[in-house]
């Protein structure tokens, strides 16, 4: 168990984890609203045209303008008699319910109810209860009268029959229920989120099939009555040859918060031509001063041709009602309920809906992309490419799917991918920084921190090779330590070099210097590279200064402590070098090469021919003449240079103030 839950694991469990609620995440909330905005731009450029054959029939603004709500319901009436009468409609489907007698003019009321029986064509609206139990719904005895007035036989056969919450119809007037010729379920439904996405075709209550308005219209105007349900599509009785309906079951909640199943199918949009609408629509007054036109021998002023033949769906969209009877569509952020039943109608006519994707597929599908991620490119910026062509190949796929009717996921693959690729990095960044720490740690006692942190800073440049360069280089030695070292043992040796180094290096690295190598008791320092400093010869004879000072006091000490007593001596000389990386492609090293840096140990050693401590050559004192005190030597003859040498002993570095 405690090798399963490393702190690398747990990290990698955790991230995980984040990918999988990010994809849950944009599954479950942004998806929707990415598919509306395509399913706009789908409508608005490609599905563009509604049927001719649906027409919708509105009591808006401008009727409620001439005679104000509520509507007396022999307007209803004159709307019926001129479209079936005298318009020659196929199909006249009422959206508005009728639920309570109207007490103000029962007169009207009367006359409405019985002209219902006159009309063959007409389909008034309804909507389910959820209970048997309540005064507001359809009394038992006329259950069996409401059943009658269906115009749709939907035949079941599917494999696993669900069960409903719907139990009973909201009430209706008696002598509307008598007089009518056919109901059907106005009831639209919304997503969680308070858009119209798809819509319930028909209803199960206690187990008979009903249709919904726009079944009900399709079904008349087509002249089919029966209808076969399969499992997964709603079918006509033709072998699905005229109509083919895909059908999604799932539970939902009805407009008072019952939990239902829903017949569900997926709503394929139309541009929108106007406000509020898709198809052709007229004024309800318009209709109505029309009828009073023909029979007062005028000539109306909607043509009747404007209907003939067409399904005419008859509804409420006002603000100066108490309902307005709108709902946010992909299409529209208000779009009319009657002109929702028309785009499904639409759908049916032209055999033409949307069909979910099956999820597996997606979830299947982001799966894969999100372990080529993982397992792919070790670079971040590889990794990106490979995500971007990825979220390119899907979006594709979701594009060849929504122009074959399919939904599929359209962002939450893409967004998941994207994540993955980052919460990669991040991974990647989190496990290995602790472990570079620890090598740079480790790499800094062997090798220098600012050659290291200049290999760091240059990984992918790094190749046998460099450049000739100037450079000062200082040697430092610790005088006849092989003498000291024989009158002690290993772990005293060790002790005394390391106090010397310890005190030696931080100097060095003061002024910008960068020890090369260590020579058993003496210290090889650069300064000029890789470090760059234009005055390499200053800071190194600074350095070299501030390093006796600092080993006269580390002297007294260890004398105080009963130790050795140390002396060291300095060569320093500044030439041309090279400077670079030498060895093979498999293992390289950083160092300094030439004549210049034997030069520095050379002049280094005449410490101890001439008893002085701090030795120059000629070309760093020309450099750095203005700030010494020297005395200069004879010309020595330095091993490796055909012409002899001046040197300088160095007796003082002046102060600021002095220079």
């Amino acid at each position: 168990m405690s090798k399963l839950f490393t702190p690398k694991n747990v990290i990698a469990i955790l991230f995980i984890l984040v990918i999988a609620f990010i994809h849950f995440f944009s599954h479950n909330f942004i998806d929707n609203r990415a598919s509306d905005l395509f399913t706009k731009m789908h409508a608005n450029f490609i599905n563009k045209s509604a049927s001719d054959n649906v027409v919708l029939v509105v009591i808006d603004d401008k009727s409620l303008k001439k005679i104000p709500w509520p509507w007396q319901r022999n307007l209803y009436s004159d709307i019926f008699d001129y479209l079936e009468f005298y318009a020659g409609a196929k199909v006249i489907a009422f959206q508005n319910l009728v639920i309570y007698p109207d007490t103000y003019y029962p007169e009207n009321d009367k006359y409405f109810y019985s002209n219902l029986a006159k009309h063959n064509i007409l389909i008034n609206s309804y909507i389910l209860s959820g209970s048997n139990a309540s005064g507001d719904v359809l009394p038992p005895e006329y259950i069996n009268d409401f059943l009658e007035k269906s115009n749709v036989n939907i035949l079941d056969m599917r494999t696993n029959n669900t069960e409903t919450a719907y139990k009973s119809v909201i009430k209706l007037p008696k002598m509307m229920l008598l007089n009518s010729k056919y109901f059907a379920s106005s009831f639209i439904q919304e997503d969680k989120d308070e858009i119209v996405r798809n819509y319930i075709p028909f209803v199960n209550l206690n187990g008979r099939l009903l249709p919904s308005l726009a079944l009900s219209a399709y079904s008349m105007y087509k002249g089919m009555n029966t209808f076969l349900l399969y499992d997964n599509k709603l079918c006509s009785a033709d072998n699905c040859k005229t109509l083919n309906m895909p059908i999604a079951e799932k539970p939902s909640k009805d407009y008072i918060g019952n939990i239902t199943d829903s017949f569900l199918v997926y709503i394929k949009w139309n541009k929108p031509i106007e406000e509020f609408y898709s198809h052709k629509v007229y004024s309800a007054i318009d209709i109505i001063d029309s009828y009073n036109d023909i029979k007062n021998g005028k000539t109306p002023r909607i043509d009747p041709s404007s209907f003939k033949n067409k399904i005419v769906i008859v509804g409420l969209n006002s603000d100066a009602s108490v309902w307005d009877f709108l709902s946010e569509t992909p299409v529209l952020k208000k779009q009319a309920d009657v002109d929702v039943h028309a785009v499904v109608i639409d759908n049916m006519l032209k055999n033409q809906f949307m069909t979910a994707s099956n999820k597996d597929i997606t979830h299947i599908i982001t799966a894969v992309f999100v372990i080529l991620i993982i397992f792919g490119f070790k670079n971040f910026r590889s990794n990106l490419i490979l995500a971007s062509i990825l979220s390119i190949l899907y979006l594709i796929y979701y594009v060849i799917q929504f122009s074959s009717n399919i939904y599929a996921e359209p962002l939450s693959p893409v967004i998941t991918i994207f994540a993955c690729t980052l919460l990669k990095r991040l991974y990647s960044i989190v496990t290995t920084d602790k472990t570079t720490e620890m090598i740079k740690r480790a790499m800094g006692k062997y090798i220098s921190k600012d050659v290291m942190k200049n290999v760091l800073s240059n990984l992918d440049k790094l190749k046998v090779g460099g450049i000739r360069t100037v450079v000062t280089v200082l040697f430092v030695d610790i005088r006849n330590f092989t003498a000291i070292s024989e009158q002690l043992s290993p772990s005293e040796v060790t002790a005394v070099l390391n106090e010397y180094f310890s005190v030696v290096e931080p100097i060095i690295g003061k002024y910008n210097g960068v020890i090369n190598k260590y020579l058993g008791d003496g210290a090889l320092a650069i300064f000029g590279e890789p470090i760059k400093d234009k005055n390499h010869a200053l800071n190194a004879v600074m350095c070299a200064n501030e390093i006796l000072f600092a080993v006269q006091a580390l002297k007294n000490k260890m004398l105080n402590e009963g130790k050795p007593k140390i002396e060291v001596g300095v060569g320093i000389n500044t030439g041309e070098v090279f400077a670079g990386n030498i060895g093979t492609d498999e293992r390289l090293e950083y160092t300094i090469i030439g004549d210049n840096v034997n030069l520095a140990y050379r002049i280094e050693s005449y410490n101890r021919i001439l008893k002085t401590q701090f030795l120059i050559s000629e070309y760093t004192y020309e450099l750095v003449k203005d700030i010494v005190d020297v005395v200069k030597l004879s010309r020595v003859n330095i091993k490796g240079k055909t012409l002899p040498l001046d040197i300088y002993e160095v007796l003082k570095v002046k102060n600021p103030d002095e220079r």
